[in-house]
């Protein structure tokens, strides 16, 4: 751990917290853990995040305290960003971060080449929420509650509720020591995975309509559009976790969710198991992320993405031999 990151944190009066659009669970986990332990340090700190938080995150503690627009940012002496392999995942304000003195970097993401010099990436850590808590304890931060159910947050869902292969020993040790300071497991899987609106099962069946198997049923995708949204009533943030279903499906290796964006681009969320590496596939795309998760953006006609896509793919089962 670098100590010039716990020395620049603890030299700092006012602190911007920000995370990448469209937030997932690690996002806004790390986002609000943070907040509530420089609170505790007696810091000044605002939390941003451009979009919305998805109401299925509503219930995280501080959810309510974080900010959408940013007019200025003259106000802050340090501006940390969490969970963003590159500044452009903030958002539109991604230029106007460039003006703050002192910028910090946290996050797994592989993709994240860790340039800025004061940059704390591990890509074996399971979450963003992981590598917060060592930054936590170097600064003598205490685990409260609020700290802890964001942090458990963070970790489970970016392993898919200890499902994927980012679950480390670690891992397991850390989610123990946050049951330890109050989380209650039941409680945040309830939360997060059970309390889906009718709206988001409604698009889940118009996309399962869609899944195609190819590759020798290696790979499935799914499709959603901007008129799937209206027919089911749904918003952008009920197709979280949509992309889980052609995961799961016996056989398939790559999963790949087609969401057509409102400007007509396309948002490609990869899923892999075992050692099949979609990080590999969105870079082609010009996007990144890990090794059994990723996203890339294009722009075109969708036949025509999905052949890039599945060229790509087979090229990746070629790796590894998954494919004859």
């Amino acid at each position: 751990m670098p100590d010039g990151i716990a020395d620049a944190i603890r030299g700092a009066r006012s602190i911007l917290l920000a995370s990448h659009v469209r937030p997932d669970g690690d996002a806004l986990g790390s986002l609000l853990a943070f907040y509530h332990a420089l609170r505790l340090l007696g810091k000044e700190v605002t939390a941003y995040c451009r979009d919305k938080i998805p109401s299925v995150y509503g219930f995280l503690p501080g959810s309510d305290r974080i900010v959408h627009n940013l007019d200025f940012t003259d106000a802050f002496d340090t501006v940390v960003l969490l969970d963003c392999s590159e500044l452009s995942r903030v958002g539109d304000e991604a230029e106007m971060l460039k003006s703050i003195g002192t910028m910090i970097v946290i996050d797994h993401h592989l993709s994240n080449d860790g340039d800025t010099p004061l940059s704390l990436i591990d890509r074996k850590a399971s979450s963003t929420g992981e590598i917060l808590v060592r930054l936590f304890d170097k600064l003598g931060i205490t685990m409260t509650k609020e700290i802890a159910v964001n942090l458990y947050t963070a970790v489970v869902t970016d392993t898919g509720s200890f499902r994927y292969s980012n679950t480390t020993r670690d891992t397991f040790i850390l989610a123990a020591r946050l049951v330890e300071a109050g989380v209650e497991p039941w409680k945040i899987s309830e939360q997060v995975y059970e309390s889906k609106p009718l709206p988001a099962l409604k698009l889940l069946a118009l996309a399962l309509e869609t899944m195609t198997l190819e590759l020798e049923g290696r790979m499935a995708s799914i499709v959603v559009t901007q008129d799937m949204l209206v027919e089911a009533g749904a918003l952008s943030e009920h197709t979280e976790g949509l992309i889980d279903a052609a995961r799961s499906v016996e056989g398939v290796l790559i999963a790949v969710f087609y969401y057509e964006m409102p400007d007509g681009t396309y948002k490609i969320s990869l899923r892999s198991k075992g050692s099949v590496d979609v990080e590999r596939l969105a870079k082609k795309f010009g996007g990144g992320g890990h090794l059994n998760a990723s996203a890339c953006r294009a722009r075109g006609d969708l036949a025509e993405i999905r052949e890039r896509v599945r060229i790509a793919a087979v090229e990746i089962l070629e790796r590894t031999g998954d494919i004859s």
